[in-house]
């Protein structure tokens, strides 16, 4: 089996998902900001306009839309990284959980496929991938897929993987601007925000271990 060609199609999709799919939030997003129709601010008056900006709500609305939609793709990339992992252990005929133990699994599925892997002759060392950033998407995936609270959407990075990266692909470019005005220490945790660049990064990362793999 072709793994690398039935992996691209899958990052192929994913990344024509996420054009499409955030296009009409980023639209609103720009028509608000540019008080285009159907989003003309009202005459103003200070006797009867609210204090808020006009359309606020649906400008945060379309945002949080285009946040999902990221959360959504990186959710389908960590799915077909571990899937490919799995299709790789079933075509060498091993059982990685049970001959490297669910502890090196109990850290991640990249961990355990990973010391599964090298103790049947893969030798790391030699992967030019940065697993920093296949280890995000995983974490962006389980911070988008594990919510908090009921009184709201967003997914955040949680302390334990902020620790690990502590300046993380996954976030917006507002977020980023603040870390850096506060010398790298975060206030309060950012955002699961997921840009196209940062996606196609992630993707490419992937797509490089799926060449690596195969070659080895």
């Amino acid at each position: 089996m072709d793994v690398d060609f039935f992996l691209k199609e899958r990052t192929a999709f994913i990344k024509h998902y996420f054009d499409e799919a955030s296009a009409p939030f980023i639209e609103t997003m720009r028509k608000i900001d540019a008080e285009e129709p159907p989003f003309e601010p009202p005459y103003f008056n200070p006797e009867t306009m609210p204090t808020e900006p006009a359309f606020q709500e649906e400008w945060l609305r379309a945002q949080t839309g285009l946040e999902v939609v990221g959360q959504t793709c990186v959710s389908m990339l960590s799915e077909s990284l571990k899937i490919f992992f799995v299709t790789h252990e079933k075509i060498a005929g091993l059982d990685c959980e049970k001959s490297c133990g669910e502890k090196n699994f109990s850290k991640g599925f990249i961990k355990g496929y990973r010391t599964c892997f090298a103790k049947h002759g893969v030798d790391w060392n030699q992967c030019p991938v940065n697993f920093s950033i296949l280890e995000q998407v995983v974490l962006a995936r389980n911070a988008s897929q594990h919510a908090t609270s009921i009184t709201s959407t967003r997914a955040i990075h949680n302390e334990r993987a902020l620790r690990k990266h502590p300046s993380p692909l996954f976030v917006s470019s507002y977020e980023k601007s603040l870390l850096a005005s506060r010398g790298g220490s975060w206030m309060m945790a950012p955002t699961v925000h997921v840009t196209r660049d940062a996606l196609h990064a992630a993707i490419d990362e992937v797509e490089k271990l799926a060449e690596w793999l195969e070659q080895d």
